[in-house]
């Protein structure tokens, strides 16, 4: 059932992808600032912040197949919203809508992993990453094409009813081939329990679990900055606009893709999940703290390949290391909670961008996230690589 699975994920992220790039010009040309657009990306967070965990709960007790269908139905809904938006109130609700909807994830990230052994985990949450990489490349590049060559009057509704017709494949496939697997023994927390407080399953995880939710927190807090505002910082720097930071995007999936598709199995077992979850931060790292020098496209397209293969290596391995820590009866609820926490630093790390980007200056949120980042691995290091390799 796996490449089944993927493939529908495949289908929904090409949705995804055809958004990301165009969003904040839309935003734009409803009058929104770089603090609005960080707004904007911060409701879609806050969104999967407070469904996140209550998802993979849900999953936990009624099945990952349900869970999986509804939040696909949220997506297509979201996107037919956003291409009938008619003022920015409408394009925040469209995409809270979305952001519930991409509970969808980590219901998949479940499923993997109740159907692949603990050996075999990073290299499956990697599938999931490849299917993202594959969104990102075709995705923009279709965007770019549906949104049209004038970019003084782009046609941004059309790429969003696109996604909402790939998106709505992709129900249809999950619903004839997507199978359930929740194991029969699960006993999860209460449902109501966890919409009143989503950080309530945090008590019932373990330490190693919960380091790693906060080394991902910080990791989601940093690089959700440099995806909300690499449009605003390269339209600022190179003069790009949305064809050409689609083409950037799709440079971006590429390397996701090749990556997580096809080298994160060889890589894993070359170094190890807890080093190459390491040698990604440090990458990430580098790629966001060179700001100050990216004055042509070289220099971006070597920010880039740091970046992504940074945010490549880590994905996968940090899914997989919280899924191997957990108990079996608790997948659904740790990488609920893993993509939960990340959703909040998604939605605070927009904000802070944001703001430094508006009022201090457009290189100081990449200086501050590369210093974040290093800050991060140093504190935790000894969860990443313990003294017991066991």
């Amino acid at each position: 059932m796996l490449p089944v699975l993927l493939l529908t994920v495949v289908i929904d992220l090409i949705g995804f992808g055809l958004i990301l790039p165009l969003l904040p010009f839309y935003a734009t040309s409803f009058g929104a600032s770089p603090v609005t657009i960080a707004f904007l990306a911060a409701v879609f967070s806050i969104a999967q912040f407070l469904s996140a965990t209550p998802l993979g709960g849900l999953s936990d007790r009624l099945g990952r197949r349900p869970v999986f269908l509804c939040c696909m139905v949220l997506t297509v809904i979201g996107y037919v919203w956003l291409a009938s938006a008619d003022s920015l109130l409408g394009i925040f609700l469209a995409r809270t809508v979305a952001g519930i909807g991409s509970g969808k994830i980590s219901i998949a990230r479940a499923i993997i992993a109740d159907s692949t052994p603990p050996e075999q985990r990073a290299r499956g949450m990697g599938l999931i990453g490849g299917a993202f990489g594959i969104g990102m490349i075709l995705g923009p590049l279709i965007g770019g094409l549906l949104i049209g060559p004038d970019p003084l009057q782009p046609n941004y509704a059309l790429p969003a009813m696109a996604a909402a017709a790939t998106s709505g494949i992709a129900l249809v496939l999950a619903f004839f081939t997507v199978r359930e697997t929740r194991p029969g023994a699960a006993q999860p927390l209460t449902g109501l329990r966890l919409w009143r407080n989503p950080f309530a399953p945090l008590s019932q995880l373990n330490r190693v679990v919960l380091a790693l939710i906060a080394i991902n927190f910080s990791i989601n807090f940093v690089f959700s900055q440099v995806e909300v505002l690499f449009p605003l910082f390269s339209a600022a720097r190179l003069d790009w606009h949305a064809y050409e930071v689609g083409i950037a995007f799709t440079f971006i999936g590429t390397i996701v893709l090749c990556m997580q598709g096809f080298l994160i199995g060889p890589l894993t077992r070359l170094f190890g999940e807890r080093k190459l979850l390491t040698m990604g931060m440090i990458n990430l790292a580098a790629g966001t703290a060179m700001a100050h020098w990216i004055v042509s496209t070289p220099m971006m397209g070597l920010s880039i390949i740091l970046t992504a293969s940074g945010v490549a290596m880590i994905g996968p391995t940090i899914n997989s290391l919280a899924s191997r820590s957990a108990e079996v009866t608790q997948q659904g609820i740790a990488l609920g909670t893993m993509e939960s926490l990340a959703a909040l630093g998604r939605t605070f790390g927009p904000l802070w961008g944001g703001w430094l980007f508006d009022r201090i200056g457009i290189n100081v949120p990449y200086w501050i996230g590369g210093a974040l980042l290093i800050v991060t691995l140093a504190l935790g290091w000894r969860s990443i690589n313990p003294k017991d390799p066991s």
